[in-house]
């Protein structure tokens, strides 16, 4: 048994985990050397009726949530009429239960054991084994163990028809019916079996005494969470279940523990108050939560119970099928109220009903008892809280969530929004709303990395939006109607900064900051403003003239650039009386590697290369080119390379090709142009003959994901070069803080607050790439849209408020109108491209744009992610009125999307609920004037239905559909009711005039 110094693991013989242990892969052979199938031959020594009094004198119950005494079941079993099946269920409510693969994957000799036993007592040679899919790996293992010991004569005179599946899903009930069968069945879960097998091995006595305090028998428990050591434990029944999680976790780690989450909250939540309790049966089930549990995950101070709840009454509702029963619509209501509850719109008596339905699933034996009534018992306040409108303990209910593509932008653009615009062809109006957070939409629209493209729900469908490319569409059609929208200033403050540096950083403080009514001056020491947009990024990505617009846009501010600036100290701008100063010198020096040869004359740094080409230079290289590295930078190496002269270009870098850093279509576009990729190799020499010699790289990040490269010496490869350019790094000259200052610069970064960018000198500023390190160009404008909401702060004499640069919504945009075809079939457009052939020898722009026919399919196919939000109230309600005609889809980012827009044509039955609770709007539900009901999601036209007329006033009312839906949920009574063909209103007068025209009696 695994040791523990608090010695609540067992040492008594052979329990479950050591008795795993040691097996391990010692395989049939070492099962058999440890005393196994000494259990079956004892049980065929014995009588049906011996082996089931061993199994009740042992005391062993099923460790499921049935947790049924295990000997009751065989003999109902034995009172069949034929042969019956055996059945493993192997599934568990927390798929993090680590005991299915231990079992399995280190001793599957003990689960075969234990079936020929039920098959020598029962008669039943029929088994299945029920694995989910987390266990499916150990299906083969499973089949060839069964083969090893048929083929033995371990087995006696037995024989076992063995089946099984790898998709078994948990059951919402405790005591789960087995699936279809034929035949009756004797089911119990894994661990159960297991402990059969020890049973009739080492005797019931053994058994009866590895409990604590009456209990019987050992279970194998998961600890997750908050404490010290997290992993597959073993405990007797009847332990102490708070001494189980902090000494066997070997303590509490972090902020004081709020809750053990049983099964992930699947099976309810305990304070630590309520949680020194017997590790049994009756003692859990009267605390409220599921005695089958299989792991125990400590929450810590700070997590949202309500918002746990709905998480696991969602997997509840989603493990309960599509199809209506009372099980499936108890869940419902609760989820439905739960959601209600989280997204603001809760109410006083929701917590009483929800506690009435918790209660009504208990009696039902459905397990979403377990979470929603431990969790509104203890820790009501919460709830309350919730209800009421107060703050959630973290920070994610009663508030609207950003869209993903929005909430991931490093410069916090609102992209629904302006993708919207876009569609709807108002392009000023899509590049006022970008500038709201970012100065440079066209530059950004060429060169972006598009982070927010690889947190698009609409990629978890298909493709994701091509939101990079769309605001290179709204900044072209801008300027070409005369250029950007002149954004509002405030009145100048009297307030003068200075910002060194004119890359995407200093450009994007100084549109802010002027905005603010500050004067501001950039100091930059190249002979043109853009710094590595300029200087770095090749004019075939970035054309000279969309920088220049951006550029001129800044300056039209009042913002004054200086180029041929070189600022030697700090002290030098305090002396030209400026009030702030933020430096974004970036990083624009090439790092050379120091190895051997590295200062032969015919090796060039990347980024000097690049800026040497960029600033006019005709430098000619070749014909052979090796490029050391795997970023963007070094495709820009390559590609350069071959337009001055290249002809035979080799790209070198450390890793494999799913992890380099650059970006999957500039790999392509290098591919395509001919340029050789050879990954996972390592620069060791240049020699002066002209060649350089590579190791393999067998490793480049270590185990936590850290730079931590490996090679193997022996393995070489070497390519002859008449130039080694490398680009493996930046670094940036920091001559001007390194003079007397108080500017902390460590590893040759600017050290700065992340929150406020303020250096250790006092009105000194800094970010971007200088502080760290090389990165993007839209994480240098997030930088600087930062730094000048600091800096505006640090001038106004106020603190800096870090919701002025979070993500925010800068307009309420009516969706593109598309149709539920369009909207669930469009793909995403293939940017056009300059042909290979028209590339060679020039730096014209490959990527030439999308036409405005692309653009507005692209934005008809963004999912409003803004607008929906994901709650999955709409689906809830229409499964609550048993229409499932709405499906949103599980989604990386931890919410739901609605996707399926084809869907509800078949199965809407137009009774508005959906739109009823939404609570953004996403759906609306409108009656035409021509008398058509429309169901309308983010735009999209999901359902038409066509009115009935009312027979009194003549006016629509309702869809048959809706009323034909209607009358198979009402009484027999009622129908005729809804029959009579008259609208709600009519209806309401006509019972109004026959109740007054009854008898009034009056009193004598």
């Amino acid at each position: 048994m695994r040791a523990s110094a608090t010695g609540l693991s067992l040492v008594l013989g052979r329990t479950l985990l050591a008795w795993c242990d040691q097996v391990g892969a010692g395989g049939l052979d070492r099962y058999v050397s440890l005393g196994g199938f000494q259990g079956l031959q004892r049980a065929e020594a014995i009588t049906p009726v011996e082996v089931i009094a061993e199994l009740r004198t042992a005391g062993l119950r099923d460790r499921s949530g049935d947790a049924e005494p295990v000997y009751l079941n065989w003999q109902r079993f034995l009172r069949r009429a034929d042969k019956g099946l055996l059945m493993v269920d192997a599934s568990e409510l927390d798929p993090r239960h680590q005991a299915g693969a231990e079992l399995l994957g280190k001793n599957p000799y003990g689960l075969l054991e234990a079936l020929y036993v039920a098959s020598k007592a029962t008669g039943a040679s029929r088994c299945r084994v029920l694995l989910p899919p987390q266990l499916a790996g150990y299906a083969a293992g499973l089949l060839n163990a069964a083969e090893q010991v048929a083929a033995s004569n371990l087995s006696g005179n037995g024989s076992l028809e063995l089946e099984l599946t790898t998709d078994r899903q948990p059951s919402i009930m405790a005591h789960p019916a087995p699936p279809e069968s034929e035949v009756p069945v004797l089911m119990h879960d894994l661990e159960t079996w297991y402990h059969i097998s020890l049973v009739m091995s080492l005797g019931a006595d053994w058994h009866e005494a590895l409990g604590v305090g009456g209990h019987t028998g050992t279970r194998l428990v998961t600890l997750l969470g908050a404490v010290n050591t997290t992993g597959l434990v073993e405990t007797p029944m009847g332990s102490d279940l708070w001494q189980v999680v902090t000494a066997l976790g070997e303590g509490v780690k972090g902020a004081k523990p709020l809750a053990l989450a049983i099964d992930g909250g699947m099976g309810g939540y305990l304070p630590p108050s309520a949680s020194q309790i017997p590790l049994a049966t009756e003692e859990l089930t009267a605390a409220g939560v599921d005695p089958g549990l299989g792991t125990l995950e400590l929450l810590s101070s700070g997590e949202c119970l309500v918002d746990l709840t709905r998480r696991v009454l969602y997997r509840y509702w989603v493990l309960a099928g599509q199809e209506p029963s009372p099980e499936r619509g108890l869940v419902t209501r609760a989820l439905r109220m739960v959601t209600e509850i989280t997204r603001g719109k809760g109410l006083t008596h929701h917590l009483d009903e929800l506690i009435k339905v918790g209660r009504e699933m208990a009696v039902l034996g459905i397990n979403a008892a377990w979470p929603l009534v431990s969790s509104l018992t203890y820790f009501r306040e919460q709830w309350t809280d919730h209800v009421a409108g107060k703050e959630c303990p973290k920070h994610i209910c009663l508030q609207r969530p950003k869209a993903p593509c929005h909430r991931t932008c490093p410069a916090g653009i609102d992209i629904p929004s302006f993708l919207a615009l876009d569609g709807h062809g108002r392009y000023l109006d899509a590049v006022a709303s970008i500038s709201q957070d970012n100065p440079l939409p066209f530059v950004c629209g060429l060169v972006c990395p598009g982070p927010c493209e690889g947190a698009c729900l609409r990629g978890e469908v298909d493709q994701p939006i091509s939101i990079r490319a769309m605001k290179a569409v709204a900044a072209r059609h801008a300027l070409d109607q005369g250029g950007y929208p002149t954004p509002e200033i405030e009145p100048p403050t009297g307030k003068r900064v200075a910002i060194v540096g004119a890359g995407p950083g200093g450009l994007t403080a100084a549109f802010f900051l002027a905005r603010a009514g500050h004067q501001v001056t950039i100091l930059e020491a190249q002979e043109e403003a853009g710094g590595m947009l300029r200087y770095g990024i090749p004019a075939y990505r970035l054309p000279h003239e969309a920088l220049e617009a951006e550029v001129k846009r800044i300056s039209d501010l009042g913002v004054k650039i200086k180029t041929g600036q070189s600022i030697d100290s700090i002290a030098q701008l305090r002396e030209q009386g400026y009030d702030a100063i933020f430096l974004a010198v970036g990083t624009q020096v090439s790092r050379l590697i120091p190895i051997e040869g590295v200062d032969q004359p015919f090796v060039l740094g990347g980024l000097d290369f690049l800026k040497d080409v960029r600033g006019g230079e005709d430098i000619q290289v070749g014909p052979r080119v090796v490029v050391v590295g795997g970023g963007n930078v070094s495709i820009d190496v390559a590609l350069t390379a071959i337009r001055q002269g290249g002809k035979r270009v080799d790209m070198v870098c450390l890793e494999k090709r799913r992890e380099m850093p650059a970006h999957i279509d500039e790999i392509t576009q290098a591919l395509e142009e001919g340029v050789a990729i050879h990954n996972s190799w390592g620069p060791m020499r240049i020699n002066p003959e002209g060649s350089i010699t590579f190791q393999r790289c067998t490793r480049v990040f270590d185990e936590r994901g850290r730079f931590s490269p490996t090679f193997d010496s022996e393995r070489t490869l070497t390519l002859e070069a008449d130039q080694v350019i490398l680009a493996i790094g930046q670094a940036t000259d920091l001559a001007c803080v390194e003079a007397g200052s108080k500017v902390e610069v460590e590893r040759g970064l600017i050290c700065a607050d992340p929150d406020t960018l303020a250096t250790r000198e006092e009105g000194v500023f800094a970010g971007g790439d200088v502080v760290s390190g090389p990165r993007t160009v839209v994480e240098a404008v997030g930088a600087g849209k930062r730094a000048a909401a600091s800096i505006d702060a640090y001038l106004k004499g106020k603190p800096f408020d870090p919701a002025v640069v979070a993500p925010t919504r800068r307009a309420e945009v009516e969706p593109v109108q598309v149709s539920a075809m369009d909207r669930t079939n469009l793909r995403r457009p293939e940017m056009p491209m300059r042909e290979v052939a028209d590339r060679q020898g020039n730096y014209h722009q490959i990527e030439l744009g999308l036409t405005d026919e692309m653009a507005h399919q692209t934005a008809s196919r963004c999912l409003r992610c803004d607008l929906c939000i994901g709650c999955g109230l709409c689906q809830l309600v229409c499964s609550e009125i048993g229409a499932e005609a709405l499906r949103l889809k599980e989604t990386e980012a931890d919410r739901l999307a609605f996707n399926q827009f084809t869907r509800p044509s078949t199965r809407c039955v137009g009774c508005g609920a959906c739109g009823c609770v939404c609570p953004t709007g996403a759906i609306s539900v409108k009656d035409t004037p021509e008398g058509r009901r429309q169901t309308i999601f983010t735009g999209t036209v999901v359902k038409e239905h066509q009115l009935l007329t009312c027979g009194s006033c003549g006016e629509p009312y309702a869809p048959p559909a809706y009323l034909d839906h209607l009358k198979k949920r009402v009484g027999p009574a009622a129908v005729p009711h809804v029959e009579r063909g008259i609208c709600p209103a009519c209806a309401r007068q006509r019972r109004a005039e026959e109740l007054a025209g009854q008898p009034f009696y009056s009193v004598a």
